[in-house]
């Protein structure tokens, strides 16, 4: 890994262009940028980079506003299967579950 200072950022006038690049670095340019893409790639130095777990809050937070949306009272089992494309069986689990609690420490090692 490449320590922080070392880090060189491009000024605009010498950043490629999203067409110049390739790959998995295109992809990441793509979503968050050209400048933070090569920050990336300087940081990671060739590293295989495999980023898990982003399926999990956006779920999190589904879960939430379906929790919401029913606990309100505006809206059916059905619509809220049809609006989160989900079937009624998952609405059901989702407003069946305990809300997470994000105040119980986890145990570590």
């Amino acid at each position: 890994m490449v320590e922080w200072q070392n880090i060189i950022k491009l000024p605009a006038d010498a950043l490629p262009e999203l067409t110049e690049l390739h790959g998995d670095l295109k992809l990441l340019a793509e979503i968050v940028g050209v400048e933070k893409a090569l920050i990336v790639s300087q940081v990671t130095d060739g590293t295989a980079l495999r980023i898990y777990g982003g399926r999990r809050w956006v779920r999190r937070y589904r879960d939430q506003c379906i929790r919401r949306e029913y606990d309100q009272g505006d809206i059916t089992v059905i619509d809220l299967a049809r609006k989160h494309a989900l079937s009624e069986r998952q609405i059901y689990n989702i407003l069946g579950k305990a809300e997470p609690d994000d105040r119980q420490m986890g145990f570590q090692w």
